[in-house]
């Protein structure tokens, strides 16, 4: 496996791991049961690309790292709620960003294929979050 590969790839999986535990913490801390449902479907999704990536990694020769990006510790100094969505978001574009970058050079059509879904959950996911963060407090 190609090491600039696999560190992008643990990186990745790094930062999911992070958004996990980030979206973990905000579900305990919505204000509604609707966005506390939107945020534990994110942070679902948040798991299974982080495993995902992990498996991708082994997969193609290399060693998945076990690593939590620091993101978590970032979101956690966010005083407010809604800033620690906003940033949560950030984060989501920030991943979606780097797939687009990295993607026209992965040659492998299932890893290919993988990052592709997981560029468009992240920003399907970045949508229903920013919908959430319009409707008026309740």
């Amino acid at each position: 496996m190609d090491g600039q590969l696999e560190d992008f790839l643990n990186v990745l999986g790094e930062a999911e791991r992070a958004g996990g535990r980030v979206l973990y913490e905000l579900t305990e801390q919505a204000q509604s049961l609707e966005l506390s449902e939107l945020l534990r479907k994110v942070g679902h999704d948040e798991g299974y690309y982080a495993g995902e990536l992990m498996a991708h990694v082994r997969r193609l020769g290399g060693t998945p790292s076990n690593r939590t990006g620091d993101f978590v510790g970032k979101v956690r100094a966010v005083a407010d709620f809604r800033g620690k969505l906003e940033l949560l978001n950030r984060g989501q574009r920030w991943v979606v960003r780097k797939i687009a970058e990295r993607l026209p050079a992965i040659a492998d059509p299932r890893l290919h294929a993988f990052l592709t879904v997981m560029a468009k959950g992240h920003d399907a996911n970045i949508g229903a979050v920013e919908e959430m963060l319009a409707k008026p407090a309740p």
